[in-house]
Protein backbone atom coordinates (compact mmCIF):
# COMPACT_ATOMS: atom_id res chain seq x y z
CA UNK A 1 0.00 0.00 0.00
CA UNK A 2 2.90 2.27 1.02
CA UNK A 3 3.92 1.99 -2.51
CA UNK A 4 0.88 1.98 -4.29
CA UNK A 5 0.07 5.49 -2.16
CA UNK A 6 3.85 6.97 -3.36
CA UNK A 7 2.96 6.08 -7.16
CA UNK A 8 -0.76 7.89 -7.18
CA UNK A 9 1.34 10.92 -5.47
CA UNK A 10 3.97 11.22 -8.08
CA UNK A 11 1.45 10.68 -10.47
CA UNK A 12 -0.35 13.35 -9.31
CA UNK A 13 2.51 15.72 -8.98
CA UNK A 14 3.54 15.18 -12.30
CA UNK A 15 0.08 15.81 -13.44
CA UNK A 16 -0.26 18.87 -11.89
CA UNK A 17 3.31 20.37 -13.00
CA UNK A 18 2.03 19.07 -16.67
CA UNK A 19 -1.00 21.19 -16.16
CA UNK A 20 1.20 24.60 -14.94
CA UNK A 21 2.63 24.56 -18.45
CA UNK A 22 -0.13 24.79 -19.80
CA UNK A 23 -0.41 27.82 -18.84
CA UNK A 24 3.54 29.13 -18.44
CA UNK A 25 3.12 32.10 -21.28
CA UNK A 26 1.36 34.74 -22.93
CA UNK A 27 0.48 31.69 -23.94
CA UNK A 28 -0.28 27.98 -24.62
CA UNK A 29 -3.03 27.74 -25.98
CA UNK A 30 -2.78 31.10 -27.76
CA UNK A 31 -0.84 29.06 -30.74
CA UNK A 32 -2.83 25.71 -30.54
CA UNK A 33 -6.11 26.36 -32.40
CA UNK A 34 -5.24 24.23 -35.52
CA UNK A 35 -6.01 24.87 -38.93
CA UNK A 36 -8.66 22.07 -39.58
CA UNK A 37 -10.56 22.99 -42.89
CA UNK A 38 -10.35 20.63 -45.63
CA UNK A 39 -8.35 22.86 -48.27
CA UNK A 40 -4.76 23.63 -47.50
CA UNK A 41 -3.67 26.76 -47.27
CA UNK A 42 -1.03 28.37 -49.29
CA UNK A 43 2.54 28.85 -48.24
CA UNK A 44 5.78 29.99 -49.13
CA UNK A 45 9.37 30.49 -47.85
CA UNK A 46 11.11 33.65 -47.48
CA UNK A 47 15.31 33.42 -46.57
CA UNK A 48 16.27 36.32 -44.87
CA UNK A 49 19.51 37.10 -42.63
CA UNK A 50 19.71 34.35 -39.86
CA UNK A 51 15.97 33.03 -40.45
CA UNK A 52 13.74 30.99 -43.47
CA UNK A 53 10.53 32.39 -42.81
CA UNK A 54 7.41 30.10 -43.30
CA UNK A 55 4.55 32.17 -44.30
CA UNK A 56 0.80 31.26 -45.20
CA UNK A 57 -0.86 33.29 -47.26
CA UNK A 58 -4.86 33.81 -48.69
CA UNK A 59 -6.65 37.35 -49.83
CA UNK A 60 -5.75 39.30 -52.76
CA UNK A 61 -1.53 39.50 -54.26
CA UNK A 62 -2.73 43.05 -54.84
CA UNK A 63 -3.84 44.25 -51.55
CA UNK A 64 -2.64 45.70 -48.88
CA UNK A 65 -0.67 43.32 -46.89
CA UNK A 66 -2.29 42.56 -43.11
CA UNK A 67 0.23 40.56 -41.34
CA UNK A 68 -1.12 38.42 -38.99
CA UNK A 69 1.69 37.25 -35.96
CA UNK A 70 0.81 34.85 -33.07
CA UNK A 71 1.76 33.87 -29.65
CA UNK A 72 3.79 31.73 -28.04
CA UNK A 73 3.67 29.14 -28.75
CA UNK A 74 2.30 28.96 -31.42
CA UNK A 75 2.17 28.91 -35.12
CA UNK A 76 0.23 30.56 -38.09
CA UNK A 77 -2.30 28.16 -38.47
CA UNK A 78 -3.32 30.02 -35.48
CA UNK A 79 -5.08 32.66 -37.81
CA UNK A 80 -6.31 30.02 -40.51
CA UNK A 81 -10.02 31.90 -39.30
CA UNK A 82 -8.70 34.73 -40.47
CA UNK A 83 -7.48 33.69 -43.44
CA UNK A 84 -10.22 32.34 -45.09
CA UNK A 85 -12.49 34.83 -43.55
CA UNK A 86 -14.49 36.40 -46.43
CA UNK A 87 -14.60 39.73 -45.32
CA UNK A 88 -10.74 40.42 -45.63
CA UNK A 89 -10.23 38.88 -48.96
CA UNK A 90 -9.65 42.19 -50.40
CA UNK A 91 -6.21 41.94 -48.29
CA UNK A 92 -3.01 40.34 -49.01
CA UNK A 93 -3.39 38.49 -45.92
CA UNK A 94 -0.09 36.85 -44.75
CA UNK A 95 0.13 34.80 -41.33
CA UNK A 96 3.52 34.41 -40.31
CA UNK A 97 5.11 31.50 -37.90
CA UNK A 98 7.66 33.35 -36.13
CA UNK A 99 11.10 32.86 -36.13
CA UNK A 100 11.90 29.71 -34.52
CA UNK A 101 8.21 28.42 -34.48
CA UNK A 102 6.08 26.19 -36.82
CA UNK A 103 8.20 25.87 -40.05
CA UNK A 104 10.36 29.30 -40.06
CA UNK A 105 14.14 28.16 -38.96
CA UNK A 106 16.54 30.16 -37.40
CA UNK A 107 19.85 29.46 -38.34
CA UNK A 108 21.91 28.72 -35.07
CA UNK A 109 20.62 29.06 -31.62
CA UNK A 110 17.34 30.31 -30.85
CA UNK A 111 17.61 33.55 -28.81
CA UNK A 112 14.73 33.89 -27.06
CA UNK A 113 14.47 37.47 -26.58
CA UNK A 114 11.88 40.45 -28.48
CA UNK A 115 15.10 42.14 -29.69
CA UNK A 116 15.87 38.82 -31.75
CA UNK A 117 12.32 38.54 -33.10
CA UNK A 118 12.28 42.37 -34.36
CA UNK A 119 15.81 41.85 -35.86
CA UNK A 120 14.88 38.66 -37.96
CA UNK A 121 11.09 40.14 -38.70
CA UNK A 122 12.26 44.00 -39.70
CA UNK A 123 14.01 43.23 -43.05
CA UNK A 124 11.11 41.30 -44.26
CA UNK A 125 8.32 43.66 -43.62
CA UNK A 126 10.09 47.08 -44.72
CA UNK A 127 10.90 45.05 -48.22
CA UNK A 128 7.09 43.88 -47.82
CA UNK A 129 6.52 47.42 -47.31
CA UNK A 130 8.00 48.46 -50.32
CA UNK A 131 6.50 46.31 -52.76
CA UNK A 132 2.65 47.10 -50.99
CA UNK A 133 0.50 49.61 -52.99
CA UNK A 134 1.17 52.98 -51.68
CA UNK A 135 4.18 51.38 -49.39
CA UNK A 136 1.13 50.38 -46.91
CA UNK A 137 1.41 47.37 -44.50
CA UNK A 138 -0.57 46.74 -41.28
CA UNK A 139 -0.60 44.13 -38.50
CA UNK A 140 -2.75 42.20 -36.49
CA UNK A 141 -1.01 40.64 -33.39
CA UNK A 142 -2.53 38.57 -30.45
CA UNK A 143 -0.73 38.06 -27.16
CA UNK A 144 3.14 37.66 -27.91
CA UNK A 145 3.34 38.94 -31.01
CA UNK A 146 1.15 41.69 -29.58
CA UNK A 147 4.00 42.42 -27.19
CA UNK A 148 6.65 42.05 -29.97
CA UNK A 149 4.78 44.54 -32.71
CA UNK A 150 4.98 47.88 -30.43
CA UNK A 151 9.13 46.79 -30.74
CA UNK A 152 8.92 46.14 -34.35
CA UNK A 153 7.10 49.65 -35.30
CA UNK A 154 10.27 51.25 -32.90
CA UNK A 155 13.05 49.37 -34.71
CA UNK A 156 11.95 49.67 -38.04
CA UNK A 157 9.91 52.97 -38.83
CA UNK A 158 8.01 53.70 -42.21
CA UNK A 159 7.60 49.31 -42.87
CA UNK A 160 4.41 49.05 -40.43
CA UNK A 161 1.30 51.55 -41.16
CA UNK A 162 -0.66 50.38 -38.47
CA UNK A 163 -1.05 47.77 -35.68
CA UNK A 164 -3.91 46.25 -34.08
CA UNK A 165 -2.57 44.37 -30.82
CA UNK A 166 -4.75 41.70 -28.91
CA UNK A 167 -3.90 41.08 -25.48
CA UNK A 168 -0.23 41.83 -25.58
CA UNK A 169 2.07 42.20 -22.23
CA UNK A 170 3.90 46.12 -22.79
CA UNK A 171 4.48 47.05 -18.87
CA UNK A 172 7.33 46.04 -17.44
CA UNK A 173 6.21 46.48 -13.93
CA UNK A 174 3.65 43.74 -14.66
CA UNK A 175 5.96 40.98 -17.01
CA UNK A 176 7.29 39.52 -14.56
CA UNK A 177 7.81 35.51 -14.75
CA UNK A 178 5.19 34.35 -12.70
CA UNK A 179 6.35 30.98 -10.32
CA UNK A 180 5.30 28.16 -12.65
CA UNK A 181 7.61 29.93 -15.46
CA UNK A 182 10.50 29.48 -12.89
CA UNK A 183 9.36 26.18 -11.76
CA UNK A 184 9.22 25.10 -15.38
CA UNK A 185 13.49 25.62 -15.20
CA UNK A 186 13.83 22.80 -12.72
CA UNK A 187 13.85 19.24 -12.87
CA UNK A 188 11.57 17.30 -13.19
CA UNK A 189 9.73 19.90 -14.83
CA UNK A 190 11.78 20.76 -16.75
CA UNK A 191 12.38 17.29 -18.34
CA UNK A 192 8.45 17.72 -19.15
CA UNK A 193 8.95 20.84 -21.30
CA UNK A 194 11.87 19.26 -23.11
CA UNK A 195 10.12 16.25 -24.48
CA UNK A 196 6.55 17.98 -24.81
CA UNK A 197 6.50 18.21 -28.44
CA UNK A 198 4.37 21.41 -28.25
CA UNK A 199 7.63 24.07 -27.70
CA UNK A 200 6.76 24.77 -24.36
CA UNK A 201 10.35 25.05 -23.12
CA UNK A 202 11.44 27.66 -26.19
CA UNK A 203 7.92 29.15 -25.17
CA UNK A 204 8.97 29.07 -21.52
CA UNK A 205 12.15 30.94 -22.83
CA UNK A 206 10.21 33.74 -24.13
CA UNK A 207 8.25 34.51 -21.51
CA UNK A 208 11.13 34.80 -18.85
CA UNK A 209 12.68 37.33 -20.90
CA UNK A 210 9.55 39.64 -21.66
CA UNK A 211 10.54 41.69 -18.68
CA UNK A 212 13.77 42.34 -19.99
CA UNK A 213 12.44 43.44 -23.20
CA UNK A 214 10.10 45.84 -22.33
CA UNK A 215 12.39 47.44 -20.16
CA UNK A 216 14.86 48.25 -23.03
CA UNK A 217 12.11 50.31 -24.80
CA UNK A 218 10.75 51.77 -21.71
CA UNK A 219 11.71 55.36 -22.89
CA UNK A 220 11.45 54.95 -26.56
CA UNK A 221 7.23 54.46 -27.05
CA UNK A 222 7.36 58.10 -28.12
CA UNK A 223 9.39 56.43 -31.35
CA UNK A 224 5.68 55.12 -32.71
CA UNK A 225 4.20 57.61 -35.15
CA UNK A 226 1.42 55.40 -36.86
CA UNK A 227 -1.99 54.67 -35.70
CA UNK A 228 -2.61 51.88 -33.12
CA UNK A 229 -5.50 49.85 -31.74
CA UNK A 230 -5.49 48.05 -28.89
CA UNK A 231 -8.36 45.43 -27.57
CA UNK A 232 -7.92 44.05 -24.18
CA UNK A 233 -10.34 41.25 -22.47
CA UNK A 234 -10.68 42.67 -18.81
CA UNK A 235 -11.09 39.13 -17.73
CA UNK A 236 -7.92 37.92 -19.24
CA UNK A 237 -6.08 35.51 -17.14
CA UNK A 238 -2.81 35.53 -19.10
CA UNK A 239 -2.13 38.57 -20.01
CA UNK A 240 -3.10 41.32 -17.03
CA UNK A 241 -5.50 43.96 -18.30
CA UNK A 242 -3.52 46.39 -16.54
CA UNK A 243 -1.72 46.30 -19.58
CA UNK A 244 -4.08 48.23 -21.58
CA UNK A 245 -3.53 51.10 -18.64
CA UNK A 246 0.33 51.53 -19.81
CA UNK A 247 -0.23 51.20 -23.65
CA UNK A 248 -3.03 54.00 -23.31
CA UNK A 249 -0.97 56.78 -21.61
CA UNK A 250 2.62 55.70 -23.65
CA UNK A 251 0.65 56.14 -26.62
CA UNK A 252 -1.56 59.11 -25.71
CA UNK A 253 0.58 61.01 -28.17
CA UNK A 254 -0.92 59.34 -31.08
CA UNK A 255 -3.74 58.45 -32.91
CA UNK A 256 -4.47 55.31 -30.61
CA UNK A 257 -7.83 53.75 -29.74
CA UNK A 258 -7.79 51.13 -26.43
CA UNK A 259 -10.58 49.04 -26.21
CA UNK A 260 -11.75 47.10 -23.05
CA UNK A 261 -13.81 44.30 -22.93
CA UNK A 262 -15.92 43.11 -20.25
CA UNK A 263 -16.22 39.18 -19.69
CA UNK A 264 -13.94 38.21 -21.87
CA UNK A 265 -10.54 37.32 -21.95
CA UNK A 266 -7.34 36.05 -23.88
CA UNK A 267 -8.73 34.54 -26.83
CA UNK A 268 -10.46 37.67 -27.68
CA UNK A 269 -9.11 37.17 -30.94
CA UNK A 270 -10.80 34.69 -31.57
CA UNK A 271 -14.37 34.94 -29.59
CA UNK A 272 -14.72 38.32 -30.87
CA UNK A 273 -13.58 37.76 -34.29
CA UNK A 274 -16.02 40.10 -36.24
CA UNK A 275 -15.66 42.76 -33.80
CA UNK A 276 -11.91 42.65 -34.45
CA UNK A 277 -12.14 42.84 -38.12
CA UNK A 278 -14.20 45.60 -37.48
CA UNK A 279 -11.75 47.43 -35.65
CA UNK A 280 -9.39 46.39 -38.22
CA UNK A 281 -11.48 47.95 -41.12
CA UNK A 282 -11.58 51.28 -38.97
CA UNK A 283 -7.71 51.11 -38.78
CA UNK A 284 -7.58 50.19 -43.03
CA UNK A 285 -9.20 53.54 -43.23
CA UNK A 286 -7.30 55.61 -40.93
CA UNK A 287 -4.54 54.21 -43.02
CA UNK A 288 -6.14 54.69 -46.29
CA UNK A 289 -7.05 58.24 -46.01
CA UNK A 290 -3.04 59.28 -44.42
CA UNK A 291 -0.46 60.61 -46.91
CA UNK A 292 1.51 57.51 -48.30
CA UNK A 293 5.10 57.53 -46.79
CA UNK A 294 7.79 58.39 -48.59
CA UNK A 295 9.93 55.35 -48.19
CA UNK A 296 9.60 52.21 -45.92
CA UNK A 297 12.83 51.90 -44.66
CA UNK A 298 15.21 49.30 -42.42
CA UNK A 299 16.03 48.60 -39.16
CA UNK A 300 16.99 51.94 -37.56
CA UNK A 301 19.35 50.61 -34.47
Amino acid sequence: MQTMSTFFKRRRLWVIAAGLLLLSGCLFISGMVSDDEASPLAGFRVEQDGVNLHVLEAGSPGGIPLVLIHGTPGSAGFFSSYLRDSSLQDLRLLAIDRPGWGDSQVRGNFDATLASQSALLGNWLCQLAAEAPDNRLMVLAHSYGATLTPRLLMEHPGCISAALLLAGAADPALAEPRWYNRLAQVPPVSWLTAVSGLGLRRSNQEMLRVKSGLEEVRDDWDRIDVPVTVIQGEDDMLVHPDHADYLEQNLAHLPARVVRIEDDGHMIVHSRREYVISELRSLLGTVSSAPAPVAAGGSSN
